[in-house]
């Protein structure tokens, strides 16, 4: 094989790999034997369950960032990818099969799972309000998704299987600027006991099945001056917290 043979054999295999525009053919064609995570998620009356959020890396196809002092180096590549889960059962369960070894030319593996969901709009409690997803996240390797997502510091977990059974109350916010948002409360996930980003090792099911009491709202006011929040109970108490959230304990109390 001459050179000019040579170079275009190599640079098929990159363009294989990488694709017309330099990005990693995304590609995903899990093998025979392949690992995979079942999901299942119970639906409450009132939600909206949010299409699942997949994170593959490869080791194989990088990606290319830059420090601060614009210098290049290489990271895992990635490709991010939606999958809906299936129609609902009669008990309101929809699940969804995800391979961990996601294969392709690439050899993607599973990196993390996003699980979201929310009120829904036809709930009256959503008019004028802006509504924010709730979240569980799933990390099978480093380089996951981002923090940003109210979930908290992962905790770890080792177990084939993850059932996940929480309380969750309305919080409506009313903003200094006349306008509303709407989310769910499920304890203050910096505390480890009621976060919801998990580290896991050889699980394979994960069930989550939400307790959501819609008809146990919470409102947070903000102050007429600098001070605290104020937080209104479903049982119409009322007390100034010292951070954004409210007594969790006391609203379990309540539902």
């Amino acid at each position: 094989m001459n050179f000019l043979s040579k170079t275009t054999v190599i640079a098929s295999a990159v363009m294989l790999l990488s694709g017309c525009d330099n990005r990693p053919d995304r590609t995903l064609s899990p093998p025979s034997g392949a690992k995979w995570v079942d999901v299942t998620f119970r639906v409450p009356e009132g939600i909206t369950l949010q299409p699942a959020e997949l994170l593959y890396r490869s080791a194989q196809c990088k990606s290319v960032r830059y420090n601060s002092s614009s210098e290049p180096h290489d990271i895992p590549g990635y490709n991010d990818v939606e999958r809906p889960f299936g129609a609902p059962d009669g008990n309101n369960v929809r699940r969804l099969r995800i391979a961990v070894d996601g294969g392709g030319p690439c050899q993607w593996q599973l990196n993390s799972l996003r699980v979201s969901f929310r009120i829904a709009d036809d709930v009256p409690l959503v008019k004028g309000k802006e509504v924010i997803d709730t979240s569980y996240i799933f990390d099978f390797g480093d380089y996951g998704l981002s923090d940003g997502y109210g979930t908290g510091l992962a905790k770890a977990f080792s177990g084939v299987r993850q059932e996940l059974k929480t309380d969750f109350f309305p919080i409506v916010s009313n903003h200094i600027d006349n306008t509303a948002s709407l989310k769910f409360f499920g304890g203050e996930t910096g505390a480890e006991r009621w976060r919801r980003r998990f580290s896991l090792s050889n699980t394979r099911y994960i069930a989550i099945e939400p307790a959501v009491h819609l008809m146990k709202v919470v409102v947070l006011n903000p102050p007429d001056h600098p001070g605290d929040l104020t937080a209104t109970y479903p049982d119409g108490s009322s007390e100034d917290v010292p951070n954004i959230f409210p007594d969790y304990d006391k609203l379990l109390s309540m539902k």
